[in-house]
């Protein structure tokens, strides 16, 4: 159970790695499939360590595995978003157009959870849980910056 718990990050950091990895593989809706689930599982580990510095004193052992989960998701998104994958191949897609004709604009956004990511990851493994906090501010603003421009509003 214990050498589990130890290597239970790097497992789920490898399983988004991989399926992350797998996306860029797909096309159209295939590809807007899959990236919509890799997403749902990332904003679920981004939940769960929310919930977590909510508490004011979050579980480190949750806090790492999200955190580790996030990491890996970080490193993988750019490959999530492969040409012909958009709401015209997904219409439940929330990837806008503007993904693919701002290049580089999106590719800035996904460097800066990319840059994020491992901070938080690092205060996961650290010994300070009052660090967790501002790695995750961090985190969650690289997030909302790049939703601002290049995901569509969630239609109610």
């Amino acid at each position: 159970m214990t050498r589990f718990k130890a290597f239970g990050p790097l497992v789920c950091a490898g399983a988004v790695l991989l399926a992350g990895a797998a996306v860029a593989g797909l096309s159209g809706a295939e590809a807007a499939k899959a990236r919509m689930e890799h997403m749902k599982g990332l904003g679920a580990a981004t939940k769960a360590v929310f919930e977590q510095v909510k508490t004011g004193a979050p579980d480190m052992a949750v806090v790492k595995l999200n955190a580790a989960k996030i990491d890996a998701a970080a490193k993988a998104l750019p490959t999530w978003f492969p040409a012909g994958s958009g709401q015209s191949a997904e219409p439940k897609s929330h990837a806008l157009p503007v993904i693919w004709t701002d290049k580089t604009g999106f590719d800035t956004k996904a460097k800066a959870l990319a840059a994020a990511a491992p901070k938080l990851l690092a205060a996961a493994n650290g010994t300070d849980p009052a660090a967790v906090g501002p790695a995750f501010k961090e985190v969650g603003a690289s997030c909302k910056g790049c939703h601002e421009t290049f995901k569509a509003k969630d239609k109610d």
